[in-house]
């Protein structure tokens, strides 16, 4: 850091130095003295030193008191560059496009002309720095309804067809053996051979109420799984964080347990 410092006052100290004799060549100002030009180029210097110092306010107030006592193109050049590191971009930019448009003596000193293609440079990267963000892409629309899979709630429908099937279908089989099994008794008392068919007639009682249990319950959360779709938003709702979706059935001879987080 100390080394670029030195470097950069180096620097203009020598293209102040560049720029003295073109300073004296040319008519001076009206009311300009050499007692003027003497005291530009000691403000120029104590700008040089504050530039140096990271003291940008400071050295801009030196440089601007030095180019009204004798203006040069090089003191406009670090007045924009003392903008510039004080964050007021559109000051800089109009300093820069000050130092472009200026119209310079007929054969002008090397450091005018190198003070004029550094602001141009510089200035192309303000520029840059002044133009508005691009704007951010517009969010995808959303599905209405959610936009969740329906695979779920197809499951869970498939499996309440297949219940209430097997219900339906084992509770009519039951029926018949019953009405069967009375047919052949005399009121209470029946042959012990219809014990078997009894029995089997009982258990297929219990399948079918198992079937249309595991149905019903299958055919509603079919329901649930199709309005709060996993993955997605409840149909209808306003976007929200997902939790996603999980449900669980157990089934046994008689009962059914269903449970479900969404």
């Amino acid at each position: 850091m100390m080394l670029s410092n030195c470097l950069r006052r180096c620097a203009f100290v020598v293209t102040l130095l560049a720029a003295a004799p073109a300073l004296a060549a040319e008519p001076p100002p009206e009311g300009a003295s050499a007692d003027a030009q003497q005291l530009a180029r000691t403000r120029a210097h104590e700008g040089l030193k504050l530039y140096g110092a990271d003291r940008w306010q400071e050295a801009f107030d030196a440089f601007q008191e030095a180019d009204r006592l004798y203006h040069a193109p090089t003191l406009v050049l670090y007045m924009a560059r003392c903008q510039r590191k004080l964050g007021n971009l559109e000051g800089a930019r109009v300093l820069y496009e000050q130092v472009l448009d200026e119209r310079l003596p007929e054969d002008p000193p090397a450091a005018f002309l190198e003070a004029r293609k550094d602001a141009e440079t510089e200035l192309a990267g303000v520029r840059d720095a002044l133009k508005p963000p691009a704007p951010a892409p517009a969010p995808a629309p959303r599905a209405e309804g959610g936009g969740g899979s329906l695979l779920p709630a197809g499951i869970a429908f498939g499996l309440g067809a297949v219940g209430l099937g097997v219900g339906a279908v084992t509770g009519i089989v039951s029926l018949s053996r019953v009405s069967d099994i009375k047919a052949q008794c005399e009121g209470q008392r029946c042959p012990a051979e219809l014990k078997g068919d009894a029995d089997t007639a009982t258990t297929l009682g219990h399948v079918s109420t198992v079937g249309f249990i595991v149905g019903a319950a299958s055919a509603a959360a079919g329901v649930v799984l199709l309005v709060v779709r996993p993955g997605g938003d409840a149909a209808g709702a306003a976007p929200q964080a997902r939790r996603g979706a999980a449900w669980s059935a157990g089934v046994g001879l008689g009962r059914i347990d269903l449970r479900g987080e969404f």
